[in-house]
């Protein structure tokens, strides 16, 4: 496994590899890219017992490969800051993204994200963090930030072929369709998503878009908003609010994606409270995943944040909806399985 500090990679030569090529060698046991093997093979950053070895070289039962893995530069400014670090081993850090930060910077906005705070973080053991996925700025929760380049590299591919499991909680504005004996009730929105033609960075339901599929269910309801459960199956920008306001029932606090039932609900006193809500009410509650050399699963999550407790709780919520939430984060829909094996 990887050294923290001198990031190093150690592997013995099983039977199975016996008188295979070192390259083989790395990118089918360590899942080395391409890429990562030509910069290896240019700073001779690979031994085998102990002396510089030719990548094509062959290596037998029990050799002892080491790895130094190159140093890495970032352009990212370092900026110390609070983090809510959820899990962290070897090769990633997960951490609990408050709402109204950015996870990467943009174009227009190159400081106060969570990427420089992690960044000052590594810094001194001299790791580099990369966004394996991202949240958006409102959106608060788990997310899982790599600590080199080839970490980044494994978990991009698990997360592309599906070893990494998403699971979010939203308070949305219910339809009349919601009554109690649905509660607790799997639906599945299956509906393709593309970019709007008129604004680029929004997402719009489109017969010719990538196809996108969210699983859901509704946890607890007041007379006008309800308390969601969510399961991507699939991972699309702007994937869950689109879908919830596709179906009219948009987050409460999406002005992006909320528009009609915001209008209904400007006539309503009662909503007051709703419209003032400064964000989407959306949370990623847990991330799973499986790690693709060592097959190893983890389960990360983090509760949901207070603003939307209190939001629930004064719209009326039985607040123990929360509670049933984090007792069962991993509850998926009937018939559809998430393979960890």
């Amino acid at each position: 496994m990887a050294d923290r500090a001198s990031q190093t990679y150690e592997l013995v030569v099983d039977e199975a590899h016996d008188g295979h090529t070192l390259r083989s060698v790395l990118q089918s046991e360590l899942k080395f890219s391409r890429r990562l093997v030509r910069n290896l093979k240019l700073r001779d950053g690979v031994l085998v017992n102990g002396q510089p070895a030719r990548l094509k070289s062959v290596v037998h039962k029990g050799d002892q490969i080491h790895i130094t893995l190159p140093d890495e530069e970032t352009h990212i400014d370092a900026e110390p800051m609070d983090l809510d670090i959820r899990y962290e081993d070897d090769e990633v850090v997960v951490v609990n993204k408050p709402p109204g930060m950015l996870s990467h910077p943009s174009s227009k906005e190159r400081t106060g994200t969570l990427l420089g705070g992690l960044t000052a973080y590594l810094a001194p053991a001299g790791q580099v963090p990369h966004a394996v996925h991202r949240l958006d700025r409102d959106t608060s929760g788990v997310i899982l930030y790599a600590k080199h380049s080839h970490a980044h590299h494994l978990f991009d591919r698990a997360l592309r072929s599906g070893w990494m499991h998403r699971t979010y909680c939203a308070v949305v504005y219910h339809k009349e369709a919601f009554v109690p004996l649905r509660m607790g009730e799997w639906q599945t929105i299956d509906l393709p998503i593309a970019p709007d033609p008129d604004t680029p960075t929004r997402r719009v339901v489109a017969a010719g878009g990538q196809r996108a599929v969210t699983h859901y269910q509704a946890l607890a309801s007041t007379d006008q908003i309800s308390v969601v459960q969510i399961v991507l199956e699939t991972g699309r920008t702007h994937q869950i609010r689109v879908h919830f306001a596709a179906v009219d029932m948009p987050l409460v606090g999406d002005r992006a994606y909320g528009g009609p039932v915001w209008r209904r609900a400007e006539r309503d006193p009662a909503a007051a409270r709703l419209l003032a809500f400064p964000r989407q009410a959306l949370h990623a509650l847990q991330l799973m995943w499986k790690h693709p050399v060592t097959g190893e699963v983890k389960r990360v999550t983090a509760p949901p944040p207070e603003d939307m407790r209190t939001l629930w709780r004064e719209a009326g919520g039985d607040p123990r909806v929360w509670d049933r939430l984090m007792a069962d984060p991993s509850a998926v829909p009937p018939g559809w399985r998430f393979d960890l094996a």
